[in-house]
């Protein structure tokens, strides 16, 4: 179907995240707040104190899947669907991820969580290969989101 003159311009890019953080904890406790249900409602979302998170479905299994609403208080409100690609137990997890905001599909990615035992701790490499549509996003915006979940992961260890 051509695009007509009076279409929107669509725009497509194309982005590696990666990054690291470290954790006072074991590996088997870490990799279990990514896939418990419980756990994982209490520390995974982006965003400061006004933001909130919703389970919506929690299927942790190769071929499972996982919707996640979130967003901050007064809007817009996120959706996050994964379906996992690959899970090796407190190894790694893989999964295809798309996030829409307000029902405009906003990113695409393949995510790959990665834990290695390091100094009693445990060290945790997010790599998310991320495809942005019509500049809705941007590869800093998703590093920070990361960033900001991380740090919720390490306060939710540090009291669990």
């Amino acid at each position: 179907m051509a695009a007509s003159e009076n279409d929107p311009p669509l725009h497509t890019s194309h982005h590696i995240v990666r990054l690291e953080r470290r954790f006072a904890a074991p590996r088997e406790q870490v990799f279990r707040a990514w896939v418990d249900e419980q756990a994982l409602a209490r520390w995974y979302l982006p965003g400061d104190e006004t933001w909130s998170l919703r389970v919506l479905e929690h299927d942790v299994r190769v071929g499972g899947r996982v919707r996640l609403s979130f967003g901050p208080k007064d809007g817009p409100t996120y959706l996050e669907e994964a379906r996992y690609e690959d899970i090796a137990e407190n190894a790694r997890l893989c999964y295809a991820m798309t996030i829409t905001r307000d029902g405009e599909r906003i990113a695409t990615s393949m995510v790959t969580i990665e834990f290695f035992d390091e100094n009693k701790g445990t060290r945790v490499r997010v790599t998310d290969q991320l495809v942005l549509f019509n500049a809705a996003d941007a590869p800093g915006e998703r590093e920070q989101g990361w960033s900001e979940t991380l740090d919720r992961l390490t306060l939710f260890l540090t009291v669990h």
